[in-house]
């Protein structure tokens, strides 16, 4: 079965009502499996309701998103951790790609995403739950974690793009880690690419990151935009690529990262 380690279905079903059918139960019982991350209180009901309309079989996160770094919704994070209601912590993490003033590197922005970061790392590994990481432009302040991290059964780097030694490094520091990847290597992201390539197959993940990950028309910085949004199928692409990248088989690989989801989340 194909995973989709990381999605937003409150905001994909605008583009896509019909996708939780990715995760609807198959003709023999099976189901493909994926991780929906929300990170308000209405999108976090929304993601219920979906996938109860559907049917569909997916597991559910919630974090404070560093792009938004207040702790209004930590009081509902706590609850839903404290009562086994969701399957993970995140997206957590840290953002400072420079695009928005609050995303600059600077001590203000950066003491307010170690605020909301610190306080889900001591709630994941109070419950014991994984996390699901994002960092753009702040792969070493991970680092800085390392020790804490390695306290927790497992976490998602999901659209991972550093450079493969970055992640070599930090999956000695901490063995549970996984990395994970998308329509960045789809659309020609050679740091990811050369992740996928060292990296052990233990260690991989697939997803979408549906809708914020349009796939492109080539593999190449410029290249036509296929679509507006990204979606679950985009996985089975990804898969091949990651198989192409590594030479192995693609169904043994599919078979691996299916195995790395259930390990993760202990199903």
């Amino acid at each position: 079965m194909l995973v989709d380690a990381h999605f937003h279905a409150d905001d994909l079903c605008r583009y896509r009502p019909d996708f939780a059918s990715w995760f609807a139960p198959l003709p023999d019982g099976a189901s493909h499996r994926g991780l929906a991350s929300c990170h308000d209180a209405a999108g976090y009901q929304a993601t219920l309701e979906l996938q109860a309309a559907a049917g569909a079989r997916w597991l559910v996160s919630f974090g404070l998103h560093p792009q938004l770094p207040v702790l209004d919704e930590l009081p509902l994070l706590t609850r839903l951790a404290e009562s086994g209601s969701i399957a993970a912590i995140g997206e957590a993490g840290f953002d400072f790609f420079g695009d928005r003033p609050e995303r600059l590197r600077n001590p203000a922005n950066l003491e307010r995403q170690r605020q909301a970061f610190e306080a889900q790392l001591e709630l994941a590994i109070r419950q014991g739950l994984p996390m699901v990481l994002h960092l753009r432009k702040a792969s070493d302040i991970i680092f800085q974690y390392s020790s804490q991290l390695s306290r927790l059964p497992g976490f998602i780097l999901h659209g991972w793009s550093g450079p493969a030694n970055e992640a070599a490094s930090l999956l000695q520091r901490c063995p549970r880690a996984c990395f994970s990847f998308g329509t960045g290597l789809l659309n020609g992201n050679r740091k990811a690419a050369a992740c996928v390539a060292r990296l052990p197959a233990t260690a991989l993940l697939t997803e979408s990151d549906a809708p914020y990950q349009p796939p492109r028309a080539a593999p190449k910085p410029g290249a036509a935009i296929v679509r507006a949004w990204s979606e679950p199928a985009d996985v089975l692409p990804t898969l091949a690529l990651m198989a192409a990248i590594r030479g192995c088989d693609c169904q043994q690989l599919e078979e691996r990262i299916e195995t790395n989801f259930k390990e993760l989340f202990r199903l």
